[in-house]
């Protein structure tokens, strides 16, 4: 088979190999019909992140994003436009993640580094949005205690430091449901939706809010008019019967009554009694009964209806509470993982910060910009970076303090010589070349200031430590003179 000459993608290399898919770079050594595939491929994933990130569908264009990074993590295009999506959803920490990854693997013209600086420029900046997701976490936190109202006075804060933070806006919008304020979360919805309109969790509270029917309303209403037209049938009913049998014996009461005696009198009345009774009994009882039955007919049939109505949303709000909770899961999930990232991007930005200080010839800028930093967080680079920082500007912080403490002393000024001492002390290590020299001028002010007990351990850590220097013999005099 004829050798063909292919330029290899990656470093540019000119080798001459058999066209198949198995063509090595003799040079960097990669396949480079296979990866030239991948770099189109990540680049198409890229087109169409950028397509959706121009749309407004962040999450869709975070998930293209991410899928070209898979294939080629030095795609520094989308990388930074990944960067960009985080930051435009309030997801700083995540942003300026992706960003420093950039920088490192980015040529000078790098934008990344661009953003980079602004942050490093303006810390209050970078405080500021500390500050909005420390308030979001403390709101996941109460959220997991069922105290909505707290969660909401943290989130209200977080959103006010920072009004595009995505996440923070769901999860007011999530309280805002369980606390009854539709209004409110479908306000926060659609905000969010003007943000990033692919959003998951916003989707689904518009739905919830706007497009969901209500339950069983029309039925509910239907049956109430239909008992109430019921129950006024009934009652005109027994109107029109008590109208037509109003006093059966008026025309028995307009004829004269001829005069009896006071026992037919008695006969009489009692007679009457008995009819009245036997009026009531055959005539006004069952229209009674009647309406009665009615009326308990209808206020029946409006129970069963409000109990129906009742039972259906109980069911439907106990639904929604269960998916909510089950979203409270992963928003408490994904803020740890967040906190976690955000912890180690500080780290890792103080490091740089210190690295830029020794740079420009400020060592004790640099070690102060390391006070903090949590070691076991960093990455290989960045420890390697901070090793370099502290044993180089160790030494020369150690001996700046020695020196201004050496001229405070002779000119008798103890109280700042025992302070600038005591801060070179604190830098002392085994390859210390001025410790011995501290150590003594520290234990000579504690016999000034009589503090006899201190001054023999300054003495002895001489004497223990640091054997083979020429303050040993001084110390071990001094050691002698000192007051039992």
């Amino acid at each position: 088979m004829r050798a063909i000459h292919m330029d290899c993608p990656r470093c540019g290399g000119r080798s001459a190999k058999s066209h198949n898919l198995e063509a090595v770079c003799e040079y960097c050594g990669i396949n480079m019909p296979l990866y030239a595939k991948a770099k189109v491929l990540s680049n198409a994933h890229y087109d169409r992140g950028l397509k959706l990130a121009k749309a407004y569908n962040l999450t869709a264009a975070i998930e293209e994003l991410s899928a070209a990074l898979q294939i080629n993590k030095k795609n520094i295009q989308a990388r930074n436009l990944l960067g960009l999506v985080f930051y435009a959803m309030g997801r700083i920490g995540e942003a300026l993640r992706e960003w420093v990854i950039s920088a490192n693997y980015g040529a000078d013209e790098n934008l990344a580094k661009e953003y980079l600086i602004v942050f490093q420029n303006d810390m209050a900046l970078l405080e500021k949005y500390s500050d909005a997701l420390h308030n979001y976490n403390e709101a996941l936190q109460f959220m997991g205690d069922y105290s909505e109202d707290l969660a909401a006075i943290r989130l209200k804060r977080a959103i006010e430091i920072n009004p595009d933070f995505v996440d923070a806006l769901n999860m007011l919008a999530l309280v805002c449901l369980k606390t009854g304020d539709r209004h409110r979360a479908g306000a926060l919805a659609e905000h969010v939706l003007s943000i990033d309109a692919g959003n998951p969790f916003a989707k689904r509270y518009y739905r919830e809010i706007f497009l969901k029917k209500a339950p069983s309303g029309r039925k509910l209403k239907a049956h109430m008019d239909e008992a109430s037209l019921n129950y006024e049938k009934a009652q005109d009913k027994a109107a029109l019967q008590k109208g037509d049998r109003q006093n059966p014996f008026y025309a028995q009461s307009q004829r004269p009554v001829a005069k009896t005696s006071p026992i037919s009198g008695l006969l009489l009345f009692a007679a009457g009694l008995g009819a009245m009774f036997l009026f009531m009994y055959i005539l006004v009882l069952p229209s009674f009964l009647e309406d009665s039955l009615a009326e308990s007919a209808a206020l029946s049939a409006e129970i069963d209806t409000r109990q129906a109505a009742h039972a259906t949303q109980i069911s439907e709000l106990e639904e929604a509470i269960a998916g909510l909770e089950a979203e409270l899961g992963q928003y408490m999930q994904t803020a740890a993982l967040q906190d976690e990232q955000n912890r180690n991007l500080q780290n890792e930005v103080w490091v740089n910060n210190a690295y830029s200080y020794l740079s420009r010839e400020l060592p004790h800028a640099a070690l102060n910009a390391l006070e903090n930093v949590e070691v076991g967080r960093l990455s290989a680079d960045a420890l390697s970076t901070y090793h370099h920082v502290v044993q180089t500007a160790t030494p020369i912080v150690e001996q700046s303090y020695h020196q201004l403490g050496q001229i405070q002393f002779n000119n008798g000024e103890y109280a700042q010589a025992r302070e600038s001492l005591e801060s070179a002390a604190r830098l002392i290590t085994e390859e210390s070349v001025v410790a011995h020299y501290v150590l003594y001028l520290l234990g000579r002010i504690a016999e000034v200031q009589e503090d006899y007990s201190l001054a023999r351990s300054y003495y002895e850590r001489i004497i223990n430590d640091f054997p083979g220097t020429n303050r040993v013999n001084a110390a071990n005099i001094r050691l002698n003179q000192l007051p039992a």
